[in-house]
């Protein structure tokens, strides 16, 4: 089942004008941030432009019920084609082939063939060049819709051969409110998960259901308020992904940190949840050293998505914590 709440409906009510008038381009470039919805609403775009109640002006968007909307929903219709890709993979010449092939088939019951390419930036340049020739001889009746989280990513010619769609999250406010009331997450949790996650309402859940709440109060526990982080930071280390979120930890923290120091109030602080060690963290360093760490962290965090050795960069991100 599709998590109706991360389909942007804005975004749906466009395609459907779109339709109607004739006017539906061949492709599309979603554009957002990771966990914001492109890919649930490009599935939803998927049924809209086959629902068969739609099509019989019997639903202004999809009815999700007839035989076409079901298939849909599952992934199991034969004009619906997915290619999907998560972060560090990649997206081979030989994947946009057999797309490639498919686009060149008549639909076997759909009035339109979907293709969606998840996180479209991990194609290959050879991957990119092969999909270009299929952008700029579109085959009938066919629409392809590519998400992307990093668009400078995609080689400027497909993204001039796309029409840009823009997600844009949701205040941290109204994410909150959705995470307490539709999930039963605690409030001091859902508070941090939409600041921690800039309002990207399928991120927040994921890191929800990963139980990132404790996590972080463990690095926070081991990191700014234990003089001996030896240990921690070792095991830490071993694991790129967890290296990733304790760096994601310690930015968060030292910008609230530099907020207090500004008078932000604090419902605008991410570690909301910790607010009087913030505030006892806040009397440990100069608005000057919160800058230096903020910069230290960002290039350490520049270093791993390179794939450079931390460790050395993490130690004099320790060494200049006052305790």
């Amino acid at each position: 089942m599709q998590n109706t709440l991360t389909i942007h409906r804005p975004v749906l009510q466009r395609f459907a004008g779109l339709l109607k008038g004739g006017r539906l381009a061949h492709a599309y470039l979603l554009v957002g941030p990771a966990g914001v919805g492109k890919f649930e609403t490009a599935m939803a775009l998927a049924k809209l432009v086959n629902c068969e109640a739609s099509a019989e002006g019997q639903a202004d968007i999809f009815c999700g019920q007839c035989a076409s909307c079901r298939k849909m929903e599952t992934a199991n219709h034969p004009d619906l084609h997915i290619l999907n890709s998560g972060r560090g993979e990649t997206i081979k010449i030989e994947n946009i082939r057999e797309l490639i092939g498919h686009t060149q088939l008549k639909s076997f019951e759909a009035q339109r063939k979907v293709f969606v390419i998840r996180n479209a930036e991990n194609l290959t340049l050879e991957g990119a060049n092969a999909l270009l020739k299929t952008l700029e001889e579109p085959s009938a009746h066919s629409l392809l819709l590519l998400t992307t989280s990093v668009p400078e990513k995609n080689l400027a010619t497909i993204r001039s051969r796309c029409q840009a769609i823009y997600f844009f999250p949701y205040a941290n406010g109204k994410l909150a409110d959705y995470l307490i009331n539709d999930y039963h997450i605690e409030e001091p949790a859902a508070y941090f998960l939409a600041s921690f996650t800039e309002g990207c309402l399928g991120r927040a859940q994921q890191l929800h259901q990963d139980n990132l709440l404790p996590r972080k109060n463990e690095i926070i526990d081991n990191v700014i308020f234990s003089p001996d982080s030896e240990a921690y930071f070792k095991k830490v280390l071993a694991d790129k992904e967890q290296t990733k979120e304790l760096l994601d930890v310690l930015l968060t923290w030292f910008r609230d940190l530099l907020l207090m120091k500004t008078g932000v109030e604090a419902e605008r602080l991410t570690h909301q949840d910790r607010k009087k060690d913030l505030e006892r963290s806040a009397l440990l360093f100069s608005f000057e050293d919160i800058q230096e760490l903020l910069a230290e962290i960002v290039r350490t965090m520049k270093l791993l998505n390179d794939n450079l050795n931390v460790k050395i960069a993490l130690t004099l991100i320790k060494a200049a914590m006052k305790f």
